[in-house]
């Protein structure tokens, strides 16, 4: 058995323990207490039971110090074995070919889907972590793209309305700007329901006078009243123009009568 424990301990690296089984083992037993020379009647004796005891605490003592050596050798031997992975890092290999992800299909039910597969599924792109017969919903698939929302867009809905309907991203002019519908039913614009989307510019600087232009050509002559025609059932005067045509009638009912009313 020493011999044994020997090989093992030259094999872990170990130093030889240069002590005698039998003297450790007489060391670690405990020691007896010399028995009087008149031994009295009181005194137990010693028995089978006693004996198993005492070699077993011996074996155990044995068992614990040779797994104290273990323990040390083998954290020895893993600290170097970190030191040795530590150690210089080795050439760089050659670069690989780009990664490519396999052609993305339509997945399919009732079909077998195989570990690194690529599928389109509910509007969204999904790859299989194993071989899997789920719908890519479930845990045996990772989601690469997930199905994106329809986008809104801005409307163009001319001058403000107070009676027309608005709903959210409806632009309308105001005011010589412009605003946009924070919400549905955005209320009176400008408020609190509208956002400014274009303001007015100031007004800018005058440019430079031009010069006066060549004289235009002399205009026709224009009609002049001429006569009067005068419907005294309905106090209507009508001018009669220079070129024969009648000019805009002239109510005069009301004014006799706001004339006769002043005069009392």
């Amino acid at each position: 058995m020493f011999d044994r424990r020997d090989s093992i301990y030259a094999a872990l690296g170990v130093p030889p323990d240069t002590e005698d089984a039998l003297v450790r083992w007489q060391r670690l037993m405990p020691k007896p207490e010399p028995e009087p020379k008149a031994r009295r009647l009181d005194t137990p004796q010693v028995t089978f039971d006693d004996v198993d005891q005492r070699v077993g605490q011996a074996i155990a003592a044995e068992h614990q110090f040779i797994m104290d050596i273990l323990t040390e050798t083998v954290a020895h031997l893993q600290d170097e074995i970190k030191k040795e992975a530590a150690g210089k890092p080795g050439p760089r290999g050659e670069q690989g070919p780009p990664g490519k992800l396999p052609l993305v299909r339509l997945w399919k039910p009732e079909t077998v889907d195989y570990e690194g597969d690529v599928v389109a599924y509910d509007g969204g792109t999904f790859q299989a972590q194993r071989d899997t017969g789920q719908a890519p919903l479930h845990s045996d698939w990772i989601c690469l793209a997930a199905p994106g929302r329809d986008g809104n867009s801005i409307t163009v809905r001319g001058t403000f309305d107070e009676a027309a309907d608005y709903q959210r991203l409806d632009i309308v002019a105001f005011n010589g700007g412009s605003f946009i519908a924070l919400k549905d039913a955005p209320g009176h614009c400008p408020g609190p329901g509208w956002q400014l989307f274009a303001s007015p510019g100031k007004r800018g600087i005058a440019g430079p006078k031009g010069e006066r232009g060549e004289r235009g050509p002399t205009g026709l002559s224009g009609a002049t009243i001429r006569d009067w025609k005068i419907d005294r059932a309905r106090y209507v005067a009508t001018p009669v123009m220079s070129d024969g045509r009648e000019g805009p009638p002239l109510e005069l009912r009301g004014l006799f009568e706001q004339f006769l009313a002043d005069a009392g």
